[in-house]
């Protein structure tokens, strides 16, 4: 070695051969020992200061392939590691032909793929290669000869088949720089290399070896503008041969790999994502199908905007929403809804065409979309990026007309709801954007179709109020109250109608599992089963298989399976009770019959007590006994009214806490009345179960002597249902008798109010004071000469009751204690003079309904009518409301102000025709809401008929109530006061709809023979009512109802046969005659016919002509509504009046 200052000398020479022909090397000993100080020495010198001739003998000694090749694989590894020093020394030239660098750099790779084995003694010499290969970029030498791609190939398969997760970060990342000076060295990238490099981003690839994955990432990102070319070449290359093989199994491994290269090395695509853009617009389905799929993907990866930076691809993907095909369409819904979570900055620009796609005319593009938006997280930045048009259009397909359909969207919405339920309470724009789903929901009960009813009932207590996540039973009231509380009129109807669909659920189904457990071999007991399983299969989708299971389920005679699912729906358990009860028996009967499980599934989530149960009534009762200012207030105290309705049991498992004086303690006058109501509630409901306490006689007793008119006459009802309280009946009303001294006018109201309630549910008290005051009271009930003095030629404007005047509101319950007093009594009890006195006050007031009268009167006049109707009701006086009292009842569903008509037929009789509380003969009044012009009534009349009064038959088979009631209509219309014969034509067209309104809610193929039967027969008949002029009227309705049937099965291409059957006229109204000259003889006017002809054949729209009777709604009752509940067991409320 030279001095300092001059080129340092290679000092060692090695002797490394026997002989000079270098076939035979020293002994291995001997050789180590000189190849290790050879590797020290020219490790130790640099490439700026060394001699290069002193290099000259050991640069040709170390290619003798008796050291390249020797069979000691540390020889070898010392020599590649001398071999790269000398190449580092040499730099930039090589001291070796292109040939010999070939074998030099095979030799290199031998060694590398050895670097796996990191326990091998020789590892470090190795590392020491790769290290010198990545810093002295060696690979250079190689990659810029000519024939050098089958090295360079080596290269690539070698480093990313010893790259690992295992290995030190430092030397993945040499491994790195080794592959990308062999990319970016050469004038061309081998196929073989890009191949390499791909396979890395197979997803099979990046389960084996993630480190070989990264490696490729890295790679490509470093080299991407030089790879795009390659890139390009190769997806063009795969589908110009997937389009000549016609396979496309390639093509779609090449999207896949697409995908993954967005994810790693973006930048690779550059030439690639226009391509994409092309197939977009290709004729083959399934290509458009893999553009818009990949596409979708990388649009919605994270961090990237390729969006912005190709904007018309992404633009051209856009459109692609519009697609001809739907399978494109359903791809494209399906990656659009993804961004949501992706992108939420992005999706907001497609919350449109989402919406629109939500429309779509093809089943399948509507539930993908739907499916889609239910499998979305929901953050944050997902909740701002849904559009109010998505979650809208979302909630419309729960009405879709596809079953598929429907089931998505329902469970969609519920599972959107569920992730933000969580945040109601905190958030206005959260509770503004999602608090309505649950409405959407529960408003679907108006469709009344079982598929959507079962599919609601099994995500109510799920998705909708999630009580499995809530261990608290107090939280899980806050959870219903919350839900409930954000409900609107509507939808609180339908929670109600699920509710009564429970209700009926369990009641026949209890009733069915109690026959499957005593059954044997009893006829008449299978009779009964079958007959429940055909009922109970009625409320459910797939009724035939339902019954059928239902049927097996009785075979199998398991009591252990009936027991355990019968406490499922029994009050007394809680819902951890009905959960674990319900989770042991289908575990049984899934042991036992398996195939049983998924069709009767939805009768055990109906039947099960988990939405509403008896350990949230005493939370209820807490909230509704809270200030009126409490955040759910209302809401419990409407839950808990409508709880005691129809599981009145539970309340009764809390009466101690809902009948505690301090509920009748509180400084709000109105909460007491509310708990009032809630206790007379569960009165009706559970008779005799009112608990008996010193503490709570006298509170009640007080507020019947000193509370308002409500608290009063609610005290007052609860007492008389009291056990034993016969005496304090009597005390008290003795004390409300005594407030008619004029002295205590103040007190009068009040003390009526609580009167009301004695003359109906405690006559024997009443009894001793009635004949003291009757007269008066008849006195009070039609006179009201200082408003009558002041009124007025119209009605007086329309007020609340509890708007009246204390002298009003006593005049309101003087006719009440009239009506009660006689409803209220025994048989025994019964007189003609009574009758005679209240049923004339109440006909003196109903007759009397018209213009011309002060709110108060109105009042009377609607208790006057409904109080006839409870009077009709009680069997032993029903035929004290005689057939010209009915005639005016139909007035008054006609009356003039519009809160009359309508709360006496949607309230009162509507109510009492459904329960079968009066007789069928009042089902005619119904219909004499034909002319009413309040939107709302007559959807409400219509759906009564329909759903409840027409299944109401005498016997199996024979004619519905509502169609033998037809005679009985158009007796009503002969008698109508409207009846104008001076004006035929007229009253033609006026009394031609009501009939009209009667077909369109009563006539069908299969009866219209029989409603043409019945018109028909009245020509052979004649009013016992008024004799001639009447029964003349009564041919005219008979030939028009028969026209307008012959109108309408024309137009509905319906035949019309002689009915077989034997049919009879109501024996009241009619008696036979001999019909031979009236069915000669034509009553109808011949103009009506030709005029109602003329305007049918031309589809001309008739005018309509108006009756004098009804009146304009009052300006309090315009745009008023009245909810129709689908559930027809609405109609069965007993109001608290």
């Amino acid at each position: 070695m030279t001095s300092d200052s001059g080129p340092h000398e290679l000092s060692f020479q090695p002797k490394l051969f026997a002989n000079a022909s270098q076939k035979k090397t020293v002994p291995i000993a001997e050789l180590y020992k000189q190849l290790k100080k050879l590797s020290k020495e020219l490790n130790g010198l640099e490439q700026e200061t060394v001699d290069t001739q002193s290099l000259d003998a050991v640069t040709r000694q170390l290619l003798a392939p008796s050291l390249l090749r020797h069979k000691e694989p540390g020889v070898v590894a010392y020599v590649s590691c001398c071999i790269a020093d000398i190449l580092r020394l040499y730099a930039p030239e090589a001291p070796y032909s292109e040939d010999e660098i070939k074998a030099v750099f095979n030799v290199f790779i031998d060694q590398l793929q050895l670097l796996g084995d990191t326990d091998n003694q020789f590892f470090a010499l190795r590392e020491y290669l790769l290290t010198s290969l990545a810093t002295v970029r060696t690979p250079a030498l190689v990659a810029m000869q000519a024939d050098a791609e089958d090295t360079i190939s080596r290269f690539f398969t070698v480093l990313f088949g010893v790259v690992s997760t295992g290995q030190a970060h430092n030397m993945q990342m040499q491994i790195l720089d080794v592959l990308q000076q062999l990319v970016e060295e050469p004038k061309t990238v081998p196929q073989d290399v890009i191949d390499v490099i791909l396979l890395q981003f197979t997803r099979r690839r990046q389960q084996d070896n993630a480190a070989a994955h990264q490696l490729a990432s890295d790679l490509a990102t470093n080299t991407a503008d030089i790879l795009q070319k390659y890139i390009y070449q190769y997806f063009n290359d795969v589908i110009v041969s997937a389009g000549q093989a016609g396979t496309l199994d390639d093509l779609r491994a090449a999207h896949v790999l697409i995908l993954e290269l967005n994810r790693a090395a973006p930048g690779t695509l550059l030439n690639v994502v226009p391509q994409l853009e092309e197939e977009l617009s290709v004729e083959d389905v399934d290509i458009r199908v893999l553009a818009i799929s990949v596409l979708g993907e990388m649009f919605g990866e994270k961090g990237h905007t390729l969006a912005k930076r190709y904007e018309a691809t992404w633009t051209a993907w856009k459109g692609r929403r519009a697609d001809a095909a739907a399978a494109v369409r359903v791809e494209w819904v399906e990656r659009a809804v993804a961004l949501y979570q992706q992108q939420p900055q992005l999706a907001r620009e497609l919350n449109a065409d989402v919406a629109a796609k939500l429309s779509d005319v093809d089943e399948r593009v509507r539930v993908a979309a739907c499916r889609s938006l239910g499998q979305l997280d929901m953050g944050t930045a997902v909740q701002g990026a849904l559009g109010d048009d998505v979650v809208s259009a979302l909630g419309e397909r729960c009405k879709d007309r596809r079953a598929a359909v429907r089931a998505e969207a329902i469970v969609a919405l519920a599972t959107l709801y569920s992730q933000v339920v969580g945040e109601l309470e905190q958030s206005t724009t959260v509770r503004r954007k999602w608090g309505g789903i649950p409405s959407t929901i529960f408003e679907l009960r108006y469709i009344n179709d079982p598929d959507i009813d079962s599919k609601v009932e099994s995500i109510m207590t799920g998705a909708i109020l999630n009580f499995a996540k809530i261990r608290d039973d107090r939280e899980k009231c806050r959870r219903l109250l919350l839900v409930f509380d954000s409900l609107t009129p509507k939808a609180q109807n339908g929670f109600f109608s699920y509710m009564r669909r429970q209700r009926d659920a369990i009641l026949m189904a209890d009733t069915f599992l109690e026959l499957c457990e005593r059954s044997g071999d009893d006829a008449a007991v299978e009779q009964q089963q079958r007959a429940l399983a055909a009922k109970l299969s009625a409320f459910f989708p797939d009724r035939v298989k339902l019954e059928s299971s239902l049927a097996q389920l009785a075979g199998l005679r398991d009591t252990d399976v009936y027991a355990g699912l019968r406490q499922t729906m029994d009050v007394r358990s809680d819902i951890k009770t009905v959960r674990k009860c319900q989770k042991s028996a289908l575990k049984r009967l899934a042991s036992l019959a398996p195939n049983l499980l998924d069709t009767t599934a939805p009768l055990w989530k109906c039947a099960g007590l988990t939405t509403i149960n008896r350990v949230l009534v005493p939370y209820l009762i807490e909230n509704a006994s809270a200030s009126r200012q409490g955040p759910f207030h209302g809401a419990a105290v409407t839950l808990l009214n409508y709880t005691v309705e129809v599981f009145p049991e539970m309340l009764e498992l809390s009466k101690d806490e809902l009948f505690a004086v301090e509920g009748l303690q509180a400084r709000d006058a109105s909460a007491v009345e509310e708990r009032l109501k809630l206790m007379v509630q569960f009165a009706k409901a559970v008779p005799n179960a009112v608990p008996r306490s010193t503490d709570l006689e006298n509170r009640l007793a007080a507020l019947v002597r000193s509370g308002t008119v409500a608290q009063a006459k609610r005290a007052a009802f609860v007492v008389t249902q009291m056990s034993g309280a016969a005496d304090l009946c009597a005390a008290l009303t003795g004390d409300v008798v005594d407030c008619l001294d004029d002295a205590k006018l103040e007190r009068r109201a009040p003390a009526f109010a609580a009167l009301s309630r004695f003359a109906l549910h405690a006559p024997a008290a009443y009894a001793t004071y009635a004949e003291r005051i009757s007269q008066f009271l008849v006195q009070m009930a039609l006179t009201d000469a200082e408003a009558e003095a002041n009124m007025d030629a119209g009605d007086a404007e329309w007020e609340a009751r509890e708007q009246l005047s204390d002298m009003g509101l006593a005049r309101v319950y003087a006719v009440k204690i009239l009506a009660h007093w006689l409803a209220g009594m025994e048989r025994s009890s019964v007189t003609r003079e009574i009758v005679q006195m209240v049923m004339g006050t109440l006909r003196q007031l109903v007759r009397g309904s018209g213009f011309g009268r002060s709110a108060v009167t109105q009042h009377c006049v609607l208790v006057a009518a409904s109080s006839m109707l409870k009077i009709a009701g009680r069997g032993h006086l029903e035929r004290a409301v005689g057939v010209a009292d009915g005639q005016s009842l139909a007035l008054v569903v006609q009356d003039a102000t519009f809160e009359v008509r309508s709360s006496f037929l949607l309230d009162k009789l509507v109510p009492a025709l459904a329960s079968r509380r009066v007789h069928a003969r009042f089902i005619p009044l119904v219909f004499l809401a034909a002319h009413e012009v309040e939107p709302g009534v007559l959807d409400h009349v219509r759906h009564a008929v329909e759903q409840r009064l027409s299944q109401f038959r005498p016997t199996p088979g024979s004619p519905s109530l509502v169609e033998s009631s037809l005679p009985r209509l158009l007796h009503i219309l002969a008698h109508h006061p409207d009846w104008d014969d001076a004006e035929p034509l007229r009253t033609l067209e006026l009394f031609a709809h009501y009939v009209d309104f009667y077909i369109s809610c009563v006539c069908s193929a299969q009866n219209v023979s029989l409603l043409f039967c019945l018109a028909a027969k009245l020509k052979s008949a004649r009013s016992k009512v008024q004799g001639g002029q009447q029964t003349q009227r009564l041919y005219v309705l008979s030939e028009l109802a028969q026209f307008l049937l012959r109108e309408k099965s024309k137009a509905a291409n319906w035949p019309v046969n002689v009915y077989p059957g034997e049919l009879q006229l109501p024996d009241d109204l009619f008696e036979m005659v001999d019909g031979t000259d009236q069915m000669r003889e034509s009553y109808l006017d011949p103009e009506f016919v030709a005029l109602r002809s003329k305007t049918s054949g031309s589809g001309a729209k008739r005018t309509r002509t108006k009756p004098k009777r009804v009146a304009k709604p009052s300006k309090k009752s315009r745009g008023k509504q009245p909810q129709v509940d689908s559930d027809s067991d609405a109609m069965d409320q007993v109001s608290d009046n």
